[in-house]
């Protein structure tokens, strides 16, 4: 009896559960009447008020395409809407494929009106368009959806036109000239690894290629900042003009001769999609840099395929952001002595306020003069306060008497290592350790080198470091 009255429970609970699923799908889908007997091509051609749209099909080939057996979905503007289109896309067969392309998708859609969420959609040119309830993009669906035997059928009351993706409308505006030649010229002519042929490898795994390689345009941009060509990505972008580019630069100069510029536009990019009533008074660039947005700034916008591009004329980065405070992390060594033959050993554990940190360890190595060298990228010229934090004595750790370690940094004019501190190590000592101050002779590649006492013996020559905080002094 028990066993029969769960039963019948379980069943009603589902039967309700079904039932509110049903009313929940009818919603997000509004898939109420299916007419196999058509195609989309079909479904469009016999309707009055899309004859423009339909002879634009014709005109691509897309109305073969649209009679096949693939689901598509179609958001096709009625011929009131397409009296504003831009004669010259119509004039243009490429353009008037692409236009036409920008309105189809490889799926079948059911889009409720009732739905705030966005759906993303990949176009048969490979953009991507944005789907809000009744919206495709800018235009606004009219009516209810049309299911036929291989998709959906949308009327939208206005055309949308092809997008320039923000990398596109970078190289393309006269905007910010400056700004444009200076990125653009970073583009340069690489081998085409995807079809080179390779005969062999190097010493360290890297390929070796046949005489004369296909070669392909790269843009150094793409990889170091963002890809702004990438359709499936969003981007928020600032295009600088040419007087605020230039203001900017000069604040730079002095702490990146030579590569100031480049300083500059690396912290204009910022990952996902910013609409001007959604700008913040802060974005954080894709390098982790602080970007100050005023509105007031802002002469001009485009809502890219990919994105939004904003052209200000002024964008008053923070000096401190520029130049930021960084850390050289102990647990990440670029190289050793090559002649090591003690124990290395990566940490991680709670200070003496229950943080947890990692650092690195080099114990009873029996090496005199042992070292571990790392390594920062464009490092700019500025005067620094040296910090090191080396903590010993922590439980489990075998060195308990103070020792002593020491830095050099290497001097790129006389190609040696200069001694740059000397640190006494004491156990528990939690605190950071100011080493001294510290200018790099350039622009570039900074190297410093921890190096252990000069003795073999046990707790005499260890080395410890959880890290190296190099502090700028800016007026």
């Amino acid at each position: 009896m028990k066993k029969n009255i769960l039963n019948t429970f379980l069943l009603l609970a589902s039967l309700i559960f079904l039932g509110s699923c049903k009313n929940v799908m009818d919603e997000h889908l509004e898939v109420t009447n299916v007419d196999n007997t058509v195609n989309l091509s079909e479904k469009i051609g016999a309707q009055t008020n899309l004859s423009k749209f339909n002879s634009y099909l014709v005109t691509t080939g897309y109305d073969k395409i649209l009679a096949g057996s693939q689901s598509y979905t179609v958001w096709a503007p009625t011929d009131a809407a397409l009296a504003t289109l831009d004669a010259s896309i119509v004039a243009d067969v490429a353009k008037l494929k692409d236009f036409v392309a920008n309105h189809i998708s490889l799926t079948s859609i059911a889009a409720s009106k009732g739905i705030t969420d966005t759906i993303k959609v990949n176009l048969q040119n490979g953009k991507f368009a944005n789907v809000i309830g009744a919206n495709f993009e800018e235009a606004g669906i009219v009516g209810a959806g049309q299911f036929v035997k291989n998709g959906a059928l949308y009327i939208i009351d206005k055309p949308v036109p092809t997008k320039l993706n923000v990398w596109d409308y970078l190289l393309t505006s006269t905007d910010a000239p400056l700004q444009t030649n200076y990125i653009s010229n970073l583009t340069g002519l690489v081998i085409d690894s995807a079809k080179a042929t390779i005969i062999g490898y190097n010493s360290n795994g890297t390929p070796i290629f046949a005489p004369n390689p296909p070669m392909v345009s790269r843009n150094t941009y793409w990889n170091s900042v963002a890809d702004l060509r990438a359709e499936n990505q969003q981007f928020t972008y600032f295009m600088l003009q040419d007087a605020g580019y230039t203001a900017e630069a000069a604040k730079l100069s002095l702490y990146y001769p030579n590569f100031t510029q480049s300083a500059l536009v690396k912290d204009l990019a910022v990952k996902g999609l910013y609409t001007l009533d959604k700008l913040p008074d802060t974005l954080i660039s894709t390098r982790g840099v602080k970007i100050p947005i005023n509105k007031a700034n802002i002469q001009k916008s485009y809502r890219a395929s990919n994105g939004m591009v904003y052209v200000v004329n002024a964008l008053p980065f923070r000096l401190k952001d520029k130049v930021p405070v960084f850390k050289i992390e102990g647990e990440k060594p670029f190289s050793f002595r090559s002649d090591r033959s003690g124990n290395t050993f990566y940490r991680t554990k709670l200070d003496n306020n229950g943080i947890k940190y990692s650092d690195i360890e080099v114990y009873n190595h029996g090496v005199s003069d042992y070292y571990i060298n790392y390594i920062y990228t464009q490092l700019p010229v500025v005067k620094y306060k040296v910090y090191a934090r080396a903590i010993s004595g922590a439980a489990g750790d075998s060195q308990v008497a103070n020792f002593t370690q020491r830095y050099f940094i290497y001097n790129p004019t006389t190609l040696v290592y200069d001694l740059f501190a000397t640190q006494t190590v004491t156990p528990l000592n939690y605190a950071e350790v100011l080493l001294g101050e510290y200018t790099p002779q350039q622009l570039g590649l900074f190297q410093i080198r921890l190096q252990s006492a000069a003795s073999s013996s046990q707790n005499v020559n260890t080395l410890i470091l959880d890290y190296l905080r190099f502090e700028p002094i800016l007026p």
